[in-house]
């Protein structure tokens, strides 16, 4: 990467002219509430050592997260998130997609049981239909139904007057881009662009629901030799990438401003975007040099200190603009399959005992806490 590059003269005029839409819409007008509960937490159940449902809600509790999201609509974590308080997002597997997307009769089926055995007492804020499903191929036949399951998702929601409560969405990664440096070159994958991706942001916007995007500057740092570990944690550094008129001092706000000019090429300049999944792993295999513990404390530290920040909210093209965050994740998972580190990106070991200490006032500087070397639970366990 050249950190000093700057787009050609078209990409800065388009650019220029996407900063102005933006700014001509202020949050305030754009029709979304403002998000008191900001950061929230992602909690998967991949592993064979897991506490009970009940104990991982209370632990997410006690560390004050306001969201979790979930990655299935499991009976046992919905019943336990009931009367917390705390805001769920909750999935449509990606193997349920068709059959959602071919009924409205399935999409009702599919509320009934997933949401209304659970809402209001647990406090249903977002369903996601699927997650990176434009990743690889193996999903690839769910794509097309991808629009018409959020669409009979949303006509059941309506029939039951909470359209405006729930919102609706799908998780993508970052692979749904084709280009994304300079940040103003993103751009969708000419596959999905037209006849998918036109029509979910159409969707999204006009119901005021916002895009969940999955970013991981920790994958993105570990596969690029011109990224910069301080550039991709959030540190100030002189590796800042200057795109036209804009200056980026941290990979994040790049990548989710390739997102939003990706958009803005389709025609949707007042897209709100959801950082679904970003983290960092506390151990990895011997190559993995970018994972040990004190690079996740440091990033996710960085993460909480700008997701809560009054002065640095939004990106460089869309300043302003609250962006939900759900950090990855709650638990290391021991049956999660691939590279080491896919096992070790919680916060916490399945013995409720802090992976390092997360503050998440966002008041405590780097150097006011280390990775905690603390063993005892966030809460007493009741037991599997």
């Amino acid at each position: 990467m050249n950190s000093k590059m700057s787009p050609p003269f078209s990409l800065s005029l388009c650019l220029v002219l996407f900063i102005w839409h933006c700014w001509a819409q202020t949050p305030a007008d754009s029709g979304y509430a403002q998000q008191f509960r900001t950061l929230g937490i992602n909690y998967r159940t991949l592993g064979d050592n897991l506490p009970s449902p009940t104990d991982a809600v209370a632990a997410i509790k006690t560390m004050k997260f306001g969201r979790v999201k979930i990655f299935n609509p499991n009976e046992k974590i919905l019943t336990a998130l009931a009367n917390t308080g705390i805001e769920v997002v909750v999935a449509v597997p990606n193997e349920q997609i068709v059959e959602v997307g071919a009924s409205p009769s399935a999409a009702n089926a599919w509320v009934q049981q997933h949401v209304a055995a659970y809402y209001p007492a647990t406090i249903i804020v977002v369903i996601l239909v699927g997650n990176e499903i434009f990743t690889g191929t193996i999903f690839q036949s769910t794509w097309t139904s991808l629009v018409p399951a959020i669409q009979n998702l949303h006509a059941a929601l309506e029939s039951l007057g909470w359209s405006g409560q729930i919102k609706i969405s799908t998780a993508v990664a970052l692979d749904v881009l084709t280009s994304s440096f300079p940040p103003s070159a993103g751009s969708f994958r000419s596959d999905i662009a037209t006849h998918i991706i036109q029509p979910l942001l159409t969707f999204l916007t006009t119901t005021s629901s916002y895009l969940f995007v999955n970013v991981y500057p920790f994958l993105t740092c570990s596969s690029s030799s011109d990224i910069s570990l301080s550039y991709a944690m959030f540190a100030n550094s002189t590796n800042d990438v200057v795109d036209g008129v804009l200056t980026y001092t941290n990979l994040m706000d790049a990548q989710l401003d390739a997102v939003y000019a990706a958009s803005f090429k389709l025609g949707f300049a007042s897209l709100r975007i959801a950082v679904g999944e970003t983290g960092w792993p506390t151990a990895g295999d011997p190559t993995q040099v970018h994972a040990p513990i004190d690079n996740a404390a440091v990033y996710n530290r960085r993460l909480v200190r700008k997701a809560l920040s009054t002065t640095q909210i939004g990106t460089p093209s869309r300043p302003g603009f609250i962006i939900p965050s759900y950090i990855f994740a709650l638990f290391n998972e021991n049956l999660k399959p691939g590279a080491g580190s896919e096992r070790n990106w919680g916060l916490l070991y399945p013995n409720l005992s802090q992976v390092y200490a997360l503050d998440l006032t966002g008041q405590l500087s780097d150097s006011q806490n280390s990775p905690s070397s603390d063993s005892s639970p966030l809460v007493s366990g009741s037991g599997t």
